[in-house]
């Protein structure tokens, strides 16, 4: 059930939601999606549990109405989130993974106004964090909820859950740190060098140990392993470029400015992290069925 469905016209809803209008609903889902987006890295995900949420507040008989909402789908969500979460994790994926790109026109407004938490990298970085670490951060890093509303919705101790943000905490500040998001100036630097198929000022422009990293799960043309070195990934990203023939286009994803390109067919989605002021990662997006949240130019499309 979507949030138009609990308030389609002519339709009233049962439960405590029937005094809710229509913008009172996408308010909630929206925060629902943001809840379920920073701990899935799967918008898919993201959009099942939050439905899946409202669905089963709008199912409650009357009288079992919990006292507070929003609260109760922020909890529920949460877990339905974290059962995705851990089944992904035995689930197998052919190459690389990445988290979904999403189009930022497409975002939530109040996550719009956090974007550097939506970062690909951030996510990624997010992925390294246990299920239960992962949400317990979230939750309160990203909503500010009480240390108290936050063990309930993961059924754990207030000092359990008080470790898990700390400890993650700490290791996103360090050996999980998330690359920096890229200025314009190391854009500009790399894109410049790329399009004059210059190796060498591309090099210039990379880290020592910069990775082109490729997420297809094997449904289209690429890399499954990551390329790893200034130099190998310099002459990937100058052949790429050469092989799409001019069909390049700025597009911005999860707040940033990312690339779509279209090499032998197949469309991708590129972005870039740096450290030092010289890319460090890029990120290709390829797996058709991720691309779907982008608003990609005309020609562009990924084929499914």
């Amino acid at each position: 059930m979507t949030a138009a469905e609990v308030t389609a016209p002519g339709v009233t809803a049962p439960g405590v939601v029937a005094g809710l209008d229509r913008s009172a609903i996408d308010r909630v889902r929206g925060r629902l999606l943001g809840v379920g987006y920073r701990i899935t890295g799967t918008w898919a995900d993201a959009e099942d549990a939050a439905d899946e949420a409202l669905a089963r507040l709008v199912a409650l008989e009357p009288g079992t109405a919990p006292d507070n909402p929003e609260a109760w789908l922020t909890t529920v969500t949460t877990r339905l989130c974290l059962d995705r979460l851990r089944r992904r994790k035995r689930e197998a994926y052919v190459g690389a993974w990445l988290p979904e790109p999403v189009d930022t026109a497409l975002l939530p407004s109040e996550m719009v106004e956090q974007r550097d938490d939506l970062r690909i990298a951030v996510l990624l970085a997010y992925e390294q964090l246990g299920p239960d670490e992962r949400a317990a951060f979230v939750l309160r890093e990203a909503y500010a909820l009480p240390y108290a509303e936050i063990a309930e919705a993961l059924d754990a101790a207030v000092p359990t859950v008080r470790q898990w943000v700390s400890r993650a905490r700490h290791r996103l500040d360090t050996d999980l740190r998330p690359p920096e998001r890229a200025s314009e100036a190391v854009i500009s630097r790399l894109v410049e060098a790329v399009l004059a198929g210059d190796l060498q000022q591309t090099i210039d422009v990379l880290t020592a140990d910069a990775r082109v990293v490729s997420d297809s799960d094997g449904k289209v043309n690429a890399a499954r392993r990551d390329i790893v070195g200034a130099r190998k990934c310099a002459y990937f990203l100058v052949k790429a470029t050469e092989l799409s023939g001019g069909m390049i286009a700025p597009v911005e994803v999860n707040g940033e400015f990312a690339l779509a390109v279209v090499s032998r067919g197949v469309v991708r989605v590129a972005q870039l992290a740096v450290v030092d002021h010289h890319v460090t990662r890029v990120y290709f997006h390829s797996n058709p069925a991720k691309l779907t949240r982008l608003a990609l130019p005309e020609g562009f499309e990924p084929t499914l």
